[in-house]
């Protein structure tokens, strides 16, 4: 049952991002180094900011957030699930590969908990390696388990062909893609307290130390530390640049974003991806949130009120409150509202009562509808007996028509009688006189 409502979870958060998704100009101004980026809103599913989404991008070590998700997925128990680490697993791996320093391990046993730490921590190629032959027998069975799962979660440019993300030609995504597995692995247990981590040691394990810097204050003398980050991957080789999948929460919105391809120097030592990101998400803090467009207690239209006792018009006022995620100074003149409402009702009205519907666009973006309804009671000027016979006209036509109608009837029953008794007496007569 848990992994089925994970599934659903999933599909909807998919459907969410899919749908919300509009042209409408959220007034970032950042020119970014990566080359591919995706920023979306993750409390409204909105994409605020796209650059390039759907290239096919060389994912590096982000790749890694799927070998998560693989494993996770078809091991039920991280802890007690343990590995016993092969030699031929791990051979062939190049020497300045980062590592979780598994080849010190070979023969001992090590859980699947510890590998993930191992695996989204330093970014251990060989932590990849002994998951793919655990989980799926090999690279080339375990690739199979992240295709199937990509395409279950609906990407479109992805291919993967290793669980690390080391260079394959064959070996790719898009910034988009990658931002619906990394919603989905944000769904499974321990994911985010694992990325999330700044340092682990595991048992018999230096201590393993996490390659995004945006969390961790002491990295490079917290140049890229940015409070609000949670998680999740970084990555980089020559043919892909910088890659970077973070999140962030300032204990209110929710953000993830995905950095693909800046370039990088090893003189410069700049990680432009990491920059990127801290911009984006300082820009969406500081000018993006959601909108109220309609209170509860707008006025949205005025309604005349005939046969009013006093007050002669009567606020509409929406049933729900209309609100989106919006520019803080957005434009109030790109705000369409569609009112359907009649000019007139009749007293008496009560609080409430439905008078008809609002709905809202920004843009090309539908904001919502909802129900019209009276502000308050408006009494009628008209009598209560006045005020019967208006409402029940019709009822008291029908019955006058039918009183009228059985009087009529016995009327002429009773004529028809009499009649029938005068012939009745006079025929009696006749036989007296014969």
């Amino acid at each position: 049952m848990k992994r089925i409502a994970v599934i659903v979870f999933s599909a909807m958060m998919i459907c969410l991002s899919v749908f919300s998704t509009s042209a409408v100009n959220y007034g970032f101004d950042i020119d970014t180094v990566s080359k591919a980026v995706y920023l979306e809103n993750l409390n409204t599913g909105t994409v605020v900011y796209e650059k390039d989404s759907e290239q096919k991008m060389y994912p590096a070590s982000t790749t890694k957030i799927m070998t998560f998700i693989i494993t996770a997925e078809n091991v039920s128990d991280l802890d007690s699930t343990k590995v016993t680490i092969e030699q031929d697993v791990i051979d062939g791996l190049d020497p300045e590969s980062t590592v979780m320093g598994l080849a010190q391990h070979v023969g001992e046993q090590v859980s699947v908990r510890n590998l993930l730490y191992g695996l989204m921590l330093p970014s251990g190629n060989d932590a990849a390696l002994v998951l793919a032959d655990h989980v799926g027998g090999g690279i080339s069975g375990f690739a199979e388990k992240m295709n199937a799962k990509a395409s279950e979660l609906g990407c479109k440019g992805t291919h993967f062909a290793n669980p690390h993300g080391l260079y394959d030609p064959d070996h790719y995504t898009t910034a988009r893609d990658m931002a619906l597995i990394a919603k989905h692995a944000m769904t499974l247990p321990s994911f985010m307290e694992i990325c999330n981590t700044v340092s682990y040691t595991p048992n018999g394990f230096e201590t393993l130390r996490n390659t995004n810097y945006m969390i961790d204050q002491e990295a490079m003398g917290g140049m890229y530390y940015y409070e609000y980050t949670k998680g999740i991957k970084t990555g980089y080789l020559d043919e892909a640049g910088k890659c970077l999948v973070t999140s962030s929460d300032n204990g209110g919105d929710k953000y993830l974003c995905v950095c693909f391809g800046a370039d990088y120097d090893y003189e410069e030592n700049v990680n432009y991806a990491m920059l990127d990101t801290a911009k984006l998400y300082k820009q969406a803090y500081e000018n993006l949130g959601v909108q109220t467009i309609f209170g509860a207690n707008d006025s949205v239209t005025s309604v005349d009120v005939k046969n009013a006792r006093d007050k002669r018009t009567l606020s509409a006022v929406p049933e729900k409150e209309i609100s989106a995620f919006l520019p803080k100074n957005y434009d109030k003149n790109k705000l369409k509202a569609e009112i359907n409402c009649p000019q007139q009702v009749d007293a008496p009205v009560k609080k409430g009562d439905v008078l008809g519907t609002v709905s809202v666009k920004y843009e090309d973006l539908d904001l919502g509808s909802t129900n019209l309804i009276a502000a308050e009671d408006i009494e009628s000027d008209i009598s209560p007996a006045e005020e019967f016979v208006k409402d029940n006209l019709t009822l008291i036509i029908v019955i006058a028509a039918a009183v009228l109608i059985i009087a009529l009837l016995i009327i002429l029953i009773t004529v028809l009688s009499s009649r029938k008794r005068r012939k009745a007496r006079a025929g009696k007569g006749s036989r007296y006189r014969d």
